[in-house]
């Protein structure tokens, strides 16, 4: 599916939330994966497997009971049947969208099937909330277990490639009910099926268990973003929903408003937005960027402001906290 944007005027919460529903699902076509719309707190779970159709991502939008606030949580996993999630990433104080019960508000909504970024204006200010995969750093290759796998020592997993890991080398592996870090210490291409031995393996795995460098960069970022966020796991697994946190930066090293625009030909330069693991020190890395927002300066820009970059359309948005980016259309 293509990349896809939209703005639109909510009457209250609820509208916005079914008219998410329908931007995600008929408009991008991610699956609505649990309909609670009935829930004395309605909800809507959403899921996609990425523009690459190897992802795994599960996005919760429920009407909070904190008034102003659709409170989002990300997932590893969602069980569609008991309604209950695996290894969330959220905090009920921050991961929201900021928007009005019941008046009339102004929204942007832009996405694809790897992420979803949601603009609401209140008054004259404005918020934004990123939420699905990171750009990664890293390889999104990955291996299948072919047969379910037991925890031990020296346990040799049955996978579709084995190529796609180095002896060696520390990797992720994950399925819907656990995720861990796992070092590699040998691999057989010549093997039917691939084996891929691993020196220890803390818990079991099913069949279709994926291993690779990092299988699901997915965050959930604060009412403000770009800023902080909540990441579904770290380079070693997942520990609480607020157990993984980072932070997003932009790439302009302050210099933003001194190419406003560039004086030699009037450009506009588009800062990438890093993201960055930012817990304890074991945990700092550079882990990727946000899909199609950048920095910009705003001095020949106003927010709702468009720039054209050869056939690509940016809108522009003085973001409280985030400052000034460009997203694009």
């Amino acid at each position: 599916m293509a990349y896809h944007s939209i703005q639109g005027l909510a009457h209250g919460r609820l509208d916005l939330l079914n008219q998410l529903r329908t931007f995600l699902v008929t408009t991008t076509g991610w699956t609505l994966h649990d309909d609670q719309s009935a829930d004395p707190q309605p909800y809507f779970v959403f899921k996609s497997h990425g523009e690459s159709g190897a992802e795994d991502i599960y996005l919760q939008f429920r009407i909070s009971t904190t008034s102003g606030r659709i409170h989002v949580a990300a997932f590893q996993y969602w069980d569609a049947a008991t309604h209950t999630g695996v290894n969330e990433a959220s905090h009920t104080s921050y991961t929201y969208l900021r928007v009005e019960d019941s008046a009339d508000f102004i929204f942007w909504l832009f996405a694809d099937l790897d992420h979803v970024f949601v603009v609401t204006k209140l008054v004259s200010t404005y918020y934004g909330h990123y939420s699905g995969l990171l750009k990664r750093f890293w390889s999104g290759a990955v291996a299948l277990t072919q047969a379910a796998v037991t925890a031990g020592s020296g346990v040799v997993l049955q996978v579709n490639d084995a190529t796609v890991v180095t002896p060696g080398q520390d990797y992720v592996i994950k399925d819907d009910a656990g995720i861990e870090r796992v070092r590699v210490s040998a691999i057989d291409t010549a093997a039917t099926p691939n084996t891929i031995t691993v020196e220890t393996l803390v818990r079991d795995y099913a069949s279709g268990a994926k291993i690779g460098e990092d299988p699901q960069p997915v965050v959930n970022s604060y009412y403000n973003a770009p800023g902080t966020f909540y990441a579904v796991n770290k380079f070693d697994g997942w520990t609480s929903a607020s157990g993984q946190q980072g932070r997003c930066g932009a790439a302009n090293g302050g210099l933003q408003g001194e190419t406003d625009p560039e004086m030699r030909y009037g450009t506009t330069i588009l800062f990438p937005w890093l993201a960055s693991m930012s817990g304890s020190a074991v945990y700092q890395e550079l882990r990727g960027e946000l899909i199609e927002i950048f920095s910009v300066g705003g001095g020949n820009v106003a927010s709702e402001d468009t720039i054209q970059i050869g056939t690509d359309s940016y809108r522009v948005f003085n973001l409280t906290t985030g400052g000034w980016c460009a997203v694009k259309e």
